[in-house]
């Protein structure tokens, strides 16, 4: 048997729930114990504070549901500054022949603290995502072959589970992402075609902003669709 185990703390902060942590595995049966320990510790041992508010949420699977699909091809941009990293970003998406690349970076780089991505129309600009204060949150994601905990928690290996996953759903020709943990600068750009790309500096240390952004083409898939996709296609990742 598989299941989804699924992890959200927050922390009531002048009347605001904020964002403190969250994280997601697919297990068999006999280590789901395993998890929800791991899970819960990680919560409450996070870099931007204790929260006070935890939920774990256990979800049986019908493994015949599951799709498997191939790890992103990985490689890496060293930079020396955030501004080369966002001018290499620049650069990618235009030779992508996606325009307005200033407004998305600008855009990337202005917004944190929302639990999900933002959804944006490549064409027309227009922020899709049903919930514009939380953003949309990707879920049911995992390695097919379970990592050792204390690897997998390296940033490296979750966001390569979720590019792979985000990169192959309908409609979405590429994602952008900042971490919001303040201490892990790195950030990606990701596309079916170029794999996982890795930009050594997108903010300086100590920065909590971070954001994630779907970039959406509403000519290749009705947002619908995506949006399941994203939401409840359960996925195992290979390699």
């Amino acid at each position: 048997m598989i299941y989804s185990v699924k992890m959200r703390a927050s922390k009531n902060i002048n009347g605001k729930k904020v964002h403190i942590s969250g994280a997601e595995r697919m297990v068999e049966e006999k280590i789901l114990g395993e998890v929800i320990t791991y899970l819960k510790n990680r919560a409450m041992s996070h870099e931007k504070g204790k929260p006070d508010f935890i939920n774990i949420k256990i979800e049986e699977i019908d493994e015949n549901e599951i799709l498997e699909l191939n790890a992103l091809n990985v490689s890496e941009i060293k930079v020396k500054s955030v501004m080369e990293g966002f001018v290499f970003i620049k650069s990618f998406l235009e030779s992508q022949n996606i325009k307005n690349a200033d407004y998305i970076l600008n855009l990337l780089k202005n917004t944190s603290n929302m639990r999900g991505a933002i959804i944006l129309e490549v064409n027309s600009l227009e922020r899709l995502e049903p919930d514009l204060k939380s953003g949309v949150r990707v879920t049911y994601m995992d390695y097919k072959k379970i990592k050792n905990f204390k690897e997998y928690k390296i940033h490296f290996n979750e966001a390569l589970v979720l590019a792979t996953k985000v990169v192959n759903t309908p409609g979405i020709v590429g994602e952008l992402c900042i971490s919001d943990d303040p201490n892990y600068t790195i950030g990606y750009v990701a596309t079916k075609k170029h794999g996982y790309i890795r930009v050594s500096k997108l903010k300086e240390i100590g920065s909590q902003n971070g954001a994630r952004i779907f970039l959406y083409d509403k000519n290749k898939a009705d947002l619908k669709e995506t949006l399941e996709f994203l939401r409840n296609k359960k996925v195992l990742v290979v390699g």
